[in-house]
């Protein structure tokens, strides 16, 4: 089904940009809205969580492509972690006034990050809960 094989390849995409995500927050920093250590101490709480979110994308994703039934099991941990993961950005982000700092692509991008997490999550769950039958 091509919308299925449309939504593995999002999966897919979602699991990269986790991983650039990453790469670039530790490499460069450019991703980091402060240098201070709450804000540090927090995101580096973040790596596993997100490696467990991004591995559940790409394990529904490889079940949505086969057509198989675990797409709903796979499709509903990664879901839920994303939706989990973006209410704990948002309660941080909002608590600390980090959406009220000058705008930078960091900020940019954890805006993004919440929103994405907080639509497609959701979204996610339904879609491959749909297909816990199988094609």
């Amino acid at each position: 089904m091509f919308a299925d094989r449309l939504h593995a390849v999002w999966m897919i995409v979602i699991a990269a940009l986790v991983g650039a995500y990453w790469g670039i927050y530790f490499l460069s920093g450019a991703t980091q809205i402060r240098t201070d250590a709450v804000y540090l101490g927090f995101e580096n709480s973040f790596p596993l969580a997100d490696a467990w979110m991004a591995t559940a994308f790409l394990l529904a994703a490889r079940s949505l492509w086969r057509g198989e039934a675990t797409a709903a099991l796979w499709g509903c941990c990664a879901g839920s972690a994303m939706i989990f993961l973006g209410c704990m950005d948002l309660l941080f982000n909002l608590t600390q006034g980090n959406f009220g700092l000058a705008p930078t692509p960091g900020l940019l991008a954890e805006i993004m990050i919440v929103v994405v997490c907080l639509s497609y999550g959701p979204f996610a769950i339904v879609y491959c809960w749909r297909r816990r039958h199988g094609r």
